[in-house]
């Protein structure tokens, strides 16, 4: 097996024994015994039962928490859009929805989460801090800041003893269902999570905003006064965090917008509507469109596709960059802290000093040695004072986010590209059916005119030599014909191979007819595309930051206010540094005014507005083609089901002509042209029959590309990329 199919043999071995066992109780033994590996792979893949322990609470609870995070960004966002603080009820349903209503009781993962966490209740195993905040670290501060915002009167003491209450609850209310049928004595059991999450917010709401805790006097809480000072200065940072900013179309111009397509008057929408719009969270693709044509391989080839296309790699990979880059972003608003350690010898004459070996003054020189070392903690942090820094972090926020889009858009190219790929191999495989039937036809053809003119059977004026001549000339381009359709065969089977990222081998195989018409989807309002299609997302994303990054700019004019300390040792002696009588300290603040800088600052505002006008005239353009794709695929629609019906009319009266013309020439009362015509006649309509039907469906992904997708958006998300 594979490191990784390893490493999940040891996480899973690890969690059910950890589940049933305790985590003290279970040896490493037991687990490699369990997972049916050796004592080295656990150390090289865990190195200590304390990381494994820390894999499994990070493998059980890590997407729970990515979930909270994700509803409390989301929950910040709306309220910065409405100008308003995030109330207690919100912010703890966010914290508590998804263990009660967004994760199934009878599913997986409920359950490996309720028996790791009663595990953790009733073992006696004394976890490290450094495993814990691992995992909780972030969700933790995350909520607390915005407990301590939404409840302003109430100090950190209370607001981490009220999050501890409240969480405890929670854990008690999931792990200890049978109390409250033991409690109500069987007349009330847990089988309603919409239940369970109302009173559960109803109580843990009347407990966060209860009045205060009277502190009992004479009582030391100074150990508590320090953690909780420590935890807010490292938490401080993070409550600063900047959220994506709100969505930006208000700020281009798209004048008026129909609320129908195919040029309906009725009713209009004007750009103050759709700046009311929010769609700072990614528009995630439905890619349940392509399950519409009915086709399981299609469906099987999309998915193969947008797991293995390099182009979807390399939009992943950028993610990737994106994200670490809105980390970095927001870096300095964080304290930044540095161990130092220095050493330094120094020499140094005097001259003329009445001391030394040759004392007495005049010319003579006195020469000193002198060692320095020192050992500190450095520290200094920008105080954002004007926001400059969180703008800049929000503009890499909504740059991530444009980059996600860019990824949500380059998979639904990837889908479409794939399935018009598999409906041009369909249509080769029809186009070859119909040709090798087209050759069968024309060589009995053949044959009879070659029986008529070997018996000599003709009328008058007949000339069957250079009939047989034409009927032969038919048979090759026949074969022609039929070896331009293999090729085209070989050629769509080879750009669908690529698409998925293999060999363009051209042996993929498919069936042979192309799948019926889906029945037509509702295609909307055209204001609707401005939430739905990713790459105007996108747009909308890259016009948001350009407006952060001006605000960033202007920011900049402004006085940057910074503190800077130190604490640590000083001595000549190496070995004092440890001694606390040689400690030293210093605390610092400055604030620094821009004056002389050859107009850098200010031209860079000049810069930055220049970007929000390009920017906005991109999403201008963007949403512009966006509406013509879809009106344009509205119309080809309706004029290829009229030019579909009309070839079919066409074919079935090339084929009545067919079968009559051959029965007339059977009986010797048709000639041969005329014949041979209704044959060419009735396969160049077949031919073309194949081609509309094809290039409908052609037509009908175009119109799911134009719309941005299926017709049922799912839930928007965005990668956490707060530092």
């Amino acid at each position: 097996p594979s490191q990784m199919e390893t490493r999940e043999r040891i996480l899973h071995a690890a969690e059910e024994l950890f589940a049933e066992h305790g985590f003290q109780s279970v040896s490493l033994r037991q687990i490699t015994g369990e997972a049916g590996v050796n004592l080295a792979a656990v150390n090289y893949h865990f190195g200590s039962k304390e990381a494994l322990i820390s894999e499994v609470f990070i493998r059980v609870l890590g997407p729970i928490n990515e979930a909270r995070l994700r509803l409390l960004d989301r929950l910040e966002a709306e309220c910065e859009a409405e100008r308003r603080v995030p109330a207690v009820r919100e912010i703890l349903e966010a914290a508590f929805r998804p263990v009660v209503l967004d994760m199934p009781k009878s599913s997986e993962a409920s359950r490996r989460f309720c028996r790791i966490v009663g595990t953790c209740m009733t073992d006696k195993a004394k976890h490290s801090p450094e495993m814990i905040q691992s995992v909780f670290r972030e969700v933790s501060s995350r909520f607390v800041v915005a407990i301590q915002r939404a409840l302003p009167h109430l100090d950190a003491r209370e607001v981490f003893w009220r999050m501890h209450l409240a969480i405890g609850v929670l854990l008690h209310a999931l792990t200890q269902e049978d109390r409250l049928k033991l409690i109500s004595d069987g007349s009330e059991v847990v089988d309603d999570p919409e239940e369970t999450m109302a009173q559960l917010l109803s109580f843990a709401v009347a407990g966060m905003e209860a009045p205060p805790v009277p502190r009992k006097t004479g009582k030391k809480t100074q150990s508590f006064a320090v953690l909780a000072a420590g935890v807010l200065l490292g938490l401080g940072a993070v409550g600063c965090a900047a959220t994506p900013p709100p969505n930006a179309a208000g700020q281009a111009e798209l004048g008026e917008v129909p609320e129908k397509w195919q040029e309906s008057q009725e009713g209009r929408v004007s750009d103050s509507t759709l700046s009311d719009r929010r769609s700072a969270s990614l528009p995630m693709a439905d890619r349940d469109w392509v399950s519409k044509f009915g086709d399981e391989r299609l469906d099987g080839l999309v998915s193969d596709a947008l797991v293995h296309n390099k182009d979807l790699k390399v939009a992943a990979a950028r993610i990737e960059a994106s994200t670490a880059n809105a980390k970095i972003a927001g870096a300095d608003l964080s304290p930044q802290a540095q161990g130092l350690f220095r050493g330094s010898r120094q020499k140094r004459n005097f001259i003329g000093f009445p001391f030394g070996p040759d004392a007495g003054g005049g010319d003579s020189v006195f020469s000193n040695l002198n060692n320095e070392f020192g050992l500190s903690l450095d520290l200094s942090w920008e105080i954002d004072l004007w926001g400059r820094i969180r703008a800049g972090q929000s503009a890499a926020l909504s740059e991530l986010q444009a980059t996600e889009a860019d990824r949500a858009a380059a998979e639904l190219s990837i889908a479409g590209q794939v399935t018009r790929a598999w409906f041009g191999l369909l249509e080769a495989r029809e186009q070859v059916v119909l040709a090798e039937k087209t050759l069968e036809i024309f060589q009995k053809t053949e044959q009879a005119v070659r029986d008529r003119f070997n018996a000599g059977i003709g009328e008058a004026g007949q000339n069957l030599a250079s009939q047989l001549r034409l009927a032969m000339v038919d048979i090759e381009t026949a074969r022609a014909n039929l070896e331009s359709r293999r090729e085209a065969v070989k050629l769509a089977a080879r750009q669908i191979e690529v698409l998925l990222g293999r060999y363009p081998a051209g042996s993929l195989e498919s069936g042979h007819a192309l799948p019926k018409m889906p029945s037509a989807p509702p295609a909307g309002m055209p204001g609707d595309l401005l939430d739905r299609r990713p790459d105007l997302h996108a747009s909308e994303r890259r016009l948001a930051a350009a407006d952060r990054r001006l605000v960033e700019a202007k920011r900049a004019l402004l006085p940057a206010i910074s503190l800077s300390g130190s604490a640590g040792t000083s001595s000549e002696q190496i070995e004092d540094l440890l001694n606390s009588d040689f400690s030293i300290w210093s605390l610092a603040g400055n604030a620094a005014q821009p004056i002389l800088n050859g107009g850098r600052l200010r031209e860079g505002v000049v810069l930055r507005r220049a970007q929000v006008k390009q920017a906005a005239a991109e999403f201008e353009k963007t949403a512009l083609t966006a509406f013509a794709e879809v009106e344009n695929a509205l119309t080809t629609g309706e004029s290829l089901a009229a030019r579909e019906s009309a070839l079919r009319k066409a074919a079935d009266l090339a084929g009545e002509a067919y079968r009559s013309s051959s029965e007339e020439f059977a009986a010797g009362t048709g000639d041969l042209l005329t014949m041979l015509t209704a044959q060419d006649r009735w396969f160049l309509q077949q031919s073309r029959l194949i081609a509309i039907r094809r290039e409908r469906l052609d037509n009908r992904v175009a119109l799911h590309l134009a719309l941005g997708g299926g017709f049922s958006v799912a839930k928007p998300t965005l990668a956490a990329a707060a530092p």
